[in-house]
């Protein structure tokens, strides 16, 4: 909407609290919206001149960043490498926490001097309770990337800002940290939230591949088999149940489940094939590409690979189980081979009177001659009928 008529409608609504008539949640936008509506409820003024303080410091601070030192390493080249994108255009590029905790940040010098007036820097929180609708706090209650622009901040004293943010997803559902983009509202631009979107898609790779060593099992998923290997490739990793244990947005959405299946849902009970052959397909052959079906009758192409661990440990398991029928197999070949020497001693004769006495009964003919049923069994059955 037009940035006069946002106006009109703080002023309207946030300062004197008159409800402008109209749809405000089509003026707005659902999103603002719903943000706007919730900090009125935390109890924070638009228009307030004193901003709250909410910034760690100290050791209180640097326990968070050591909580989230995995995540930081990870993100600071993409970080790095998206300044020198935006070098010269003014704007930073923050980490937070998942509490909305910023972590680490990198921007260029003269908007970070300006940003810091309104704590828009390390060790500060943009909990929406906290700064009002923003993109970090509004990513983090929305669970989606979203862009806030100009006089779409709650509080009057962020209306320079344009960020997009979008939250990092954790292999296992939950929320690892947030990534923003934020510069002067006169440079947004439309692109950035996608440039965003992509960005967090490739960290949270990084996250799941971080972490791989954890699965028995690891699924690459796509809708063609082209696209395995390509950035639209979802991965999944299963433990040796079958049970999903992670799982990235783009597994999420090509598999039809959500962030509450994990750890509770098992690969069989979503592809048309047991667990048992998909563990086959993994030791035969980890580059090639299986077209298999969901339950929902969708087609999709699948790579697997094994945890090497897993897998020496069941060829171990395997080998244990060889050489005790190996030794079982030469137990009986030994014992075979006595009792055929035993036989040997025996005449026709002889063995045709024990049956005799014993009415026909192997079991008891055999106890008599001192041999096994088997043997004497087979012996029976190579004689040749008179």
């Amino acid at each position: 909407m037009k940035v006069s008529n946002l106006r009109d409608i703080r002023r309207s609504w946030l300062l004197r609290g008159d409800v402008p008539a109209g749809n405000l949640e089509s003026q707005l936008g659902l999103t603002v919206y719903r943000s706007w509506q919730r900090c009125l409820h935390s109890g924070l003024e638009a228009f307030q001149k004193q901003l709250p303080d909410n910034i760690l410091s100290g050791s209180i601070l640097q326990s968070r960043i050591d909580q989230r030192r995995d995540l930081i390493a990870l993100a600071k080249p993409t970080m790095n490498y998206l300044h020198g994108l935006m070098s010269g255009s003014g704007g930073v590029i923050i980490l937070s926490d998942h509490q909305g905790v910023i972590v680490h940040s990198v921007g260029d010098a003269q908007f970070v001097s300006k940003a810091d007036r309104v704590l828009l820097k390390t060790g500060a929180s943009w909990q929406e309770k906290h700064r009002g609708t923003n993109a970090i706090g509004t990513a983090l209650v929305e669970r989606t990337a979203v862009s806030i622009n100009g006089p779409e901040h709650f509080l009057e004293n962020n209306g320079f800002l344009s960020c997009t943010a979008a939250p990092i997803f954790a292999p296992d559902g939950s929320i690892s940290g947030v990534l923003d983009i934020s510069t002067d509202k006169n440079a947004y631009h439309p692109h950035t939230i996608g440039l965003v979107k992509a960005t967090v898609h490739s960290l949270e790779k990084q996250l799941f591949c971080s972490i791989e060593s954890q699965y028995t099992l690891v699924l690459k998923v796509h809708s063609s088999p082209e696209g395995l290997g390509s950035m639209g490739e979802g991965l999944m990793g299963l433990d040796e149940n079958g049970t999903v244990l992670g799982v990235d947005r783009a597994a999420l959405s090509l598999m039809e489940i959500n962030v509450l299946d994990i750890g509770a849902v098992k690969i069989q009970q979503l592809l048309d094939i047991s667990l048992d052959r998909i563990l086959d397909y993994a030791k035969k052959d980890q580059s090639k590409i299986y077209e298999l079906r969901t339950h929902f009758s969708k087609s999709l192409f699948f790579k697997f690979a094994l945890n090497s661990s897993y897998a020496r440990s069941h060829q171990t398991k395997n080998f244990d189980i060889a050489v005790d029928l190996s030794e079982e197999q030469a137990n009986v070949s030994h014992i075979e081979e006595f009792e055929s020497g035993a036989l040997k001693q025996l005449s026709r004769i002889a063995i045709q009177k024990t049956l005799e006495k014993t009415n026909g009964n192997i079991s008891l003919a055999a106890k008599l001659l001192s041999i096994s049923r088997n043997t004497l069994y087979r012996y029976l059955k190579s004689e040749p009928k008179r």
